[in-house]
């Protein structure tokens, strides 16, 4: 099978002109394929494929169609006459476009779905777009009103993305400063890329809440998608979780999402830190938050919410702690923010050591000095604060970084402080699959989130013992309570919090 050129494109032209001339009417030909792209609970997949043709055609038949994406053979669901971004028209309607839905899936073993477009580099830890993403099609029959033609195509599509999801996330761009590097001592530019949702039912009349998220590890880079579809920050602009959200008679809230090259853990060298030190990004993070905020005046600066998942939910603890009072509410999730210190080298770097269960066969070593300290809880008490982790979680140990944390602050006698605590993660859009336990976010943009620990029993244990991990009752036993009104959804006490 030939791969389809400029050349083969131009010889379809050709045909075209001489059946014309002959007075035979031509028939379709394939112009261009694209990809559709989907945000699911483990990332993205294509989930489409969408055919453009040289001329409108009225039905399609895929019966014996065939179609593999990036070497992998895929079920085709759906096939149905659709607009330029896959959308099905309804029966009748003339179009140059068919889109082929295609059957998604993961690998548990592999922990990857064979339709995703992402690579990840086991050099960065990061996520970027794959540098093809070859579409081979065959069978296909489409009819016009005068011909019918069964279509066979091969393409790299990787360039031509169509994705409605992260394509509602339409305000977009960067903002930069000059700021000091602590451990170079010299002063750098940073850029950080944003993306906002900004529905237009929300743009008059009442204040609205701002729900902030910060990615992990993976997603950072020079693309906002990556940040939206790596890990489905795209379910936060769906309806179901949008209309928890209310001001006045409004229904909504805005979503910001920001992306940094690195890692958010990064503390001057490029480096993933192991979330005991100050993120190289956190003035920059939050002088693009006010900006955000200044630019947009009918966001309510009462109710601005931050969440973020491991690197992410390490800088969303990071972000309060040193603007303490700013934010309204807090949801980290398995944060990478560290309750205990680590061992420096004599120039500062952190010392590390041979390991058979990291991704990079190196750790860092922590010591027995509480890192979290009074200074740092001080910071923190009085912001309503929803915890969500895996027991399971062995990228991010729960027990040396959100547990302790957790404990210590209602210990202080903190109160609105709450924490969601699974055995393990199922997943929702697969059934029956089960996915690595450092992914608890994905409860969060399931809207499964519900129920949480006992703080009472948390606060009378001397250990970390009276934590009870349970998927059974999605996080825990107890029910988030405050000022006598019950909360049975993370969401629904998000959108209560105000300063």
């Amino acid at each position: 099978m030939k791969k389809l050129s400029k050349l083969g494109l131009m010889s379809v032209a050709a045909l075209t002109m001489a059946a014309c001339s002959s007075g035979k009417s031509a028939e379709p030909a394939v112009s261009n394929v694209s990809i559709g792209i989907t945000g699911y609970e483990f990332g993205p997949s294509v989930n489409k494929v969408i055919v453009e043709l040289d001329q409108a055609i009225s039905s399609v038949d895929s019966g014996s169609a065939k179609v593999t994406t990036a070497d992998a053979e895929r079920k085709i669901e759906k096939a149905y006459v659709s607009d330029e971004k896959g959308n099905a028209l309804k029966e009748g309607e003339e179009s140059k476009y068919v889109t082929l839905e295609l059957a998604v899936s993961f690998d548990s073993e592999k922990n990857y779905s064979p339709g995703s477009p992402f690579t990840f580099s086991m050099e960065t830890f990061q996520n970027s777009w794959s540098e093809e993403y070859k579409v081979e099609l065959s069978g296909l029959t489409v009819k016009s009103k005068d011909s019918e033609a069964t279509l066979e195509t091969e393409v790299d599509a990787i360039d031509n993305r169509v994705s409605n999801d992260s394509a509602v996330f339409a305000n977009r761009g960067t903002f930069s400063g000059t700021y000091k590097n602590d451990s170079t001592k010299k002063d750098e530019e940073v850029t950080l890329n944003y993306a906002a949702f900004e529905p237009d039912s929300l743009k008059d009349g009442d204040k609205n809440p701002l729900v902030i998220w910060l990615h992990g590890a993976g997603e950072g880079g020079d693309d906002s998608d990556i940040t939206l579809l790596g890990n489905e920050v795209t379910a936060l602009a769906r309806d179901d979780i949008q209309s928890h959200f209310t001001a006045g008679d409004q229904t909504g809230a805005y979503v910001l999402t920001l992306q940094t090259k690195t890692y958010w853990m990064d503390e001057g060298d490029g480096t993933n830190g192991p979330g005991a030190g100050l993120s190289r990004y956190t003035d920059a993070a939050m002088d693009a938050i006010k900006e955000y905020v200044d630019n947009n005046p009918d966001v309510d600066t009462d109710r601005i919410y931050l969440s973020g998942c491991s690197n992410g939910g390490y800088m969303t603890l990071n972000l309060a702690i040193t603007n303490p009072g700013y934010f309204a509410a807090l949801v980290p999730q398995s944060a990478a923010y560290s309750y205990y210190d680590y061992e420096r080298n004599e120039d500062g770097t952190y010392k590390e050591v041979d390991s058979e269960t990291s991704f990079s066969g190196k750790e860092k070593v922590p010591t027995e000095e509480v890192y979290f300290d009074d200074e740092k809880l001080a910071a923190i008490k009085d912001t309503p604060i929803w915890f969500i982790h895996s027991a399971d979680d062995t990228t991010v140990d729960p027990t040396k970084y959100s547990l302790p944390i957790y404990k210590d602050l209602v210990d202080s006698g903190a109160t609105n402080k709450w924490f969601s605590y699974y055995e393990s993660l199922e997943g929702a859009d697969i059934p029956g699959i089960t996915y690595q336990g450092h992914w608890s976010w994905i409860y969060f943009f399931n809207d499964q989130v519900t129920g949480v620990q006992d703080v009472d029993s948390i606060k009378a244990a001397d250990d970390l013992s009276a934590f009870k991990a349970s998927n059974e009752t999605k996080g825990g036993s107890a029910t988030a309570e405050v000022d006598g009104q019950s909360y049975n959804n993370i969401y629904d006490w998000l959108n209560a919090q105000s300063k």
